[in-house]
């Protein structure tokens, strides 16, 4: 989930997501600290075990890939709107994958 999540930032980062998104737009320096801090988190978290209230935020970790599932149907849902490429479009369909395999893991 983490190297997914680079690409998509880096895909995003690279097409200017910061200025295209229609709900807000951002600086590209925001939204630059925003991808690596985002990041540089939820790493510490992964692989520092005695990070602070780790198993609460590995917990978290099953919701963020439901947010993801979202984004990447929202990604769908605005390319359709647009008829051409969007930020984070090629990207997305890895999250999708994984939270199909994730929750199939988890319920069946």
């Amino acid at each position: 989930m983490m190297s997914i999540q680079m690409l998509h930032s880096i895909e995003e980062l690279s097409n200017k997501f910061n200025v295209k998104f229609p709900l807000f737009k951002m600086s590209s320096r925001f939204f630059l600290y925003f991808e690596i801090l985002f990041f540089l988190f939820w790493l510490s978290v992964l692989l520092i075990t005695i990070f602070p209230y780790r198993n609460i935020f590995m917990s978290i970790m099953s919701i963020f890939i439901l947010l993801m599932f979202v984004n990447g149907l929202w990604h769908v849902v605005w390319w359709g709107i647009n008829k051409k490429y969007v930020p984070g479009l090629f990207t997305e369909p890895f999250y999708i994958v994984v939270f199909i395999i994730f929750y199939f893991q988890q319920f069946i």
